[in-house]
């Protein structure tokens, strides 16, 4: 209901420019999945900005059209504009999406797929999980420069854990992990026989109601705003997990200007079936294909 009602003030294009963006950032955006700015990346691919620039117009510019269509507008100078609009925009899109590229990934550069179900406090299965998840990093991320582990894959970044993985990950490579850090869902940095017990990078939003409840104590917290860092001549942004549908945090990416996008998730929880994942997963691409960047995937499933 909450996501509904800025749309019932969409009669006219202010009201729509206030649903878009309503309905994108927050309060709202923070449980606001299938934003119409998604649309962006399919028409409008590679063009950042601009493409986005000419999403929202495109809207606009049809709200206007089928007004007059249907009888609620009145023809003028302003409707021809729209129409002289959409074509222009669907002469774009057309050139746009036959220049467009597939998203590549940084060569080196390798994402671990992995089948972890969380330990929910069992020490032995939380020690099964870290050997597991060991294992896949070494098997999938052989000859690999820089490794990629899925979002919160590990349950924690005690000591024990940090020196655990310091003594796996091969000399030459750096592994970027997944974990919750205290009350942070974070990206961690190991080399071989050091670790950085800070986090790299934390999670600017979280599901509100799964890992995020604002009503407990003990809960993980958003940080609300992620800062790109560099890493093997790179500007890379993790895309953790829900971050992935919330469109605030994708605009938060392309003011930073990444080359590199994490697409870090976890997936253990969903059912089979579930449409949560893969809507996740076309998020992810239509703004990777909006900016042009790179992308590593790391799934948990």
């Amino acid at each position: 209901m909450a996501l509904a009602m800025p749309w019932a003030l969409a009669a006219h294009w202010p009201g729509l420019l206030f649903a878009l963006a309503a309905t994108a950032l927050p309060p709202l955006g923070v449980v606001g999945w299938l934003s119409p700015l998604n649309a962006a990346g399919m028409l409008f691919p590679g063009m950042g900005w601009i493409g986005l620039a000419l999403a929202v117009g495109s809207m606009l510019a049809m709200h206007s059209a089928l007004s007059v269509l249907a009888g609620q507008g009145r023809p003028g100078l302003f409707a021809d504009a729209s129409w002289s609009m959409l074509l222009f925009a669907v002469i774009v899109a057309i050139g746009a999406n036959l220049l467009a590229s597939p998203a590549s990934t940084p060569p080196g550069w390798v994402g671990v797929q992995t089948h972890v179900i969380p330990s929910k406090g069992n020490i032995l299965r939380a020690i099964q999980n870290n050997q597991s998840i060991v294992d896949a990093g070494l098997a999938q991320g052989k000859g690999a420069s820089v490794v990629i582990f899925p979002e919160a894959v590990l349950e924690n970044w005690l000591p024990g854990t940090r020196q655990q993985f310091a003594q796996a990950v091969p000399a030459g490579q750096i592994w970027l992990v997944g974990a919750q850090v205290g009350r942070s869902d974070a990206v961690i940095t190991v080399t071989h026989r050091w670790t950085i017990p800070m986090p790299l990078a934390k999670a600017a939003g979280l599901l509100l109601g799964g890992d995020w409840q604002p009503w407990k104590k003990d809960t993980l917290r958003p940080a609300w705003v992620q800062r790109t860092f560099n890493l093997d001549g790179n500007r890379v942004w993790a895309a953790l997990c829900v971050e992935q549908v919330q469109p605030w945090t994708w605009l938060e990416a392309m003011w930073q200007k990444p080359g590199v996008i994490l697409a870090m998730s976890n997936a253990w929880w969903a059912p089979p079936g579930s449409s949560a994942p893969g809507i996740q997963e076309a998020s992810t691409k239509a703004w990777v294909r909006l900016t042009g960047m790179q992308v590593v995937w790391a799934v948990n499933r």
